[in-house]
């Protein structure tokens, strides 16, 4: 029983022979990049001529290091498929014939090799390209939300500006002693009944306002305090705006 145990599990796997086919070891390339991007690991290794030219590993981007060991007499490329952690796998046998890489020139062997590493490296640049989009689509996206965000917080000045003239007007109509037809909406103007009141201390100020200032002056005074009315959210820039008046002309 010990020596049963003792014996040496024998390796499992299948081993797969064919002539060299550039395409069948490119599709197991595919292989490894696809497990490289799902996140998971695929290992395997890569021998030429039975000497191991590319080491186990999972990354699929040295997969193709094996063609700079191509030679015009190269006999076979292996392709070992790992299951998962375990040293068992499938081998993929390639033997070349003498329509294949045995016996062609050298110049000729280099050229395809070149002709592989090119491709290679076209593929890896694509790639690389197309994370790019992907991230500056990505901030364009966030971009666009935070222009429709800051639209919506707009304030619409001709908007802001024509309510400030028809509160001017009701209120200039209302110190004339006179309404503009159509200024109240909905209440016709001979229903309209004006009384008279006493002088108030405002009533002075303004009296004694229009002695220092022009009508013109006055009038930009009065739409400017009645959009500020209107808009009290604006209070602080208007406050400002007042404040820089009163300081050049004096107490207001």
């Amino acid at each position: 029983m010990e020596e049963f145990n003792n014996r040496r599990r024998k390796p499992t796997g299948k081993v797969f022979t064919e002539g060299y086919n550039p395409q069948r070891i490119e599709r197991l390339k595919s292989i490894i990049r696809d497990f490289h991007h799902q996140g998971k690991k695929k290992r395997y290794c890569v021998l030429v001529d039975g000497e191991m030219v590319v080491s186990v590993n999972s990354d699929y981007r040295n997969f193709d290091n094996y063609k700079r060991y191509m030679m015009g007499h190269t006999q076979s490329i292996e392709v070992r498929m790992f299951f998962g952690e375990s040293p068992n796998c499938n081998r993929h046998i390639f033997h070349t014939n003498p329509h294949g890489l045995n016996g062609a020139p050298q110049k000729d062997v280099e050229d395809r090799i070149k002709e592989a590493l090119e491709k290679q490296r076209m593929e890896n640049e694509i790639t690389f390209l197309q994370s790019e989009v992907k991230r500056k689509n990505k901030k364009l996206k966030q971009f666009k939300a935070l222009q429709a965000e800051l639209d919506e917080k707009k304030i619409d000045i001709k908007e802001l500006i024509t309510k400030g003239m028809e509160l001017y007007g009701q209120f200039n109509a209302s110190k004339n002693g006179s309404l503009p037809s159509g200024t109240v909406q909905g209440t016709p103007q001979a229903e309209v009944e004006i009384e008279a009141e006493p002088e108030t201390k405002s009533d002075r100020h303004y009296a004694e306002m229009k002695q220092q200032y022009s009508e013109k002056e006055l009038e930009k005074a009065l739409k400017t305090w009645e959009i500020f009315t209107a808009y009290p959210q604006l209070r602080g820039e208007f406050t400002e705006l007042v404040n820089q008046k009163i300081n050049n002309h004096g107490e207001a």
